[in-house]
């Protein structure tokens, strides 16, 4: 398929991504002012995603982003992943941010965990959840993740619909080359793609890996700039040396982006509405994410030492339905949006 340009009201820009926040091996980011080793303010998050596992060689990563608020609410995304550079391979994995969990007693949607105890309360929400410890983060800002993009010449991100966005843009079906501006618009688009916020959180996902892909292919010489270039658009409590030192164990292998989202459907309970984890599916991505797997493998045989911990994918803080199957067939699921080729 040839690839498509998206136009905006005026003319093509180039892409931006969402704020993600991927906290990694051996510590905990603290709360405070922006900078590195800490995590900026920002009230509610979006979709989390999760760590991997460190025992089979990746280190464990993730976290939340911020997200700018749009109409009152948060529109970015927790994000996270188990990266493994021995074999240059990533995975991401997003938890809703309206999945149900129970933080200081009470039912609450897993994106509330900011507000109720900052940086230290969310980490501990999506680690009891994944069933995995968290440590390393990157908070990206949106407007922060749109320079970003446009720094690199724009990303190419495999559209898997066509649709209407915020501001006027129109995105046409197929492979195309967003700018910062479209990257923003693409990645918080909910209303006018299948799945809703499920379907946003693919495109948030599939903005992280083409920013991934993008300074990996960047040539060693070039490669400890252009991350130093890009520090300065994030907070981490990694240094630039760690970021680079993990970058060029990627040089010369053949990059592999898993991508996934913990098996949900939505539920109204007492008038809220959440999203419901599918316990058995959930806890059987965690062990293929654990083990260095692909999470969307139907197939793949759960390795020994994954089958025999209980933690992962425990969902340990998740107060919802434990007999689920009669209520995700009547409700909107996770396998609801549009697949990406």
């Amino acid at each position: 398929m040839e690839p498509v340009v998206p136009q905006t009201p005026e003319e093509t820009l180039p892409p931006t991504d969402g704020d993600v926040e991927v906290p990694g091996e051996g510590e905990v980011p603290g709360d405070g002012e922006t900078g590195e080793g800490e995590v900026p303010e920002g009230g509610e998050t979006g979709d989390a995603e999760v760590p991997g596992g460190s025992e089979t060689g990746g280190s464990e990563v993730g976290g939340e982003t911020d997200g700018s608020e749009v109409g009152g609410e948060t529109d970015g995304s927790e994000t996270g992943g188990r990266v493994d550079p021995s074999v240059g391979s990533v995975s991401l994995v997003s938890i809703p941010r309206d999945t149900m969990v129970t933080i200081n007693g009470s039912t609450q949607k897993i994106n509330a965990a900011y507000a109720h105890g900052g940086s230290a309360m969310a980490v501990r929400a999506v680690s009891e959840f994944a069933g995995v410890p968290i440590s390393h983060f990157v908070s990206v800002h949106f407007e922060e993740l749109e320079e970003i993009v446009d720094m690199l010449g724009g990303v190419w991100v495999d559209v898997p619909e066509s649709f209407s966005a915020g501001g006027g843009m129109r995105f046409e079906a197929g492979n195309q080359l967003l700018n910062g501006q479209q990257a923003l618009a693409y990645a918080r688009e909910r209303y006018h793609v299948s799945g809703g916020d499920f379907g946003r959180a693919q495109a948030q996902r599939q903005i992280v890996e083409a920013v991934i892909r993008q300074v990996l292919a960047s040539s060693p010489v070039e490669l400890p700039g252009l991350i130093g270039q890009l520090a300065n658009c994030i907070t981490t409590d990694l240094s630039v040396t760690d970021i680079v030192g993990y970058a060029q164990e990627f040089l010369g292998k053949e990059l592999t982006v898993y991508s996934a989202i913990c098996p949900s459907y939505t539920l109204n309970q007492d008038g809220v509405s959440y999203v419901a984890t599918m316990f058995n599916e959930w806890k059987r991505m965690m062990q293929l994410v654990d083990a260095g797997l692909d999470p969307n493998d139907a197939t793949a045989e759960i390795p020994s030492e994954q089958a025999d911990n209980a933690d992962l994918g425990a969902a340990s803080n998740s107060p919802a339905p434990r007999d689920y199957e009669d209520l995700a067939a009547n409700a909107m699921t996770t396998d609801d949006v549009a697949a990406v080729e």
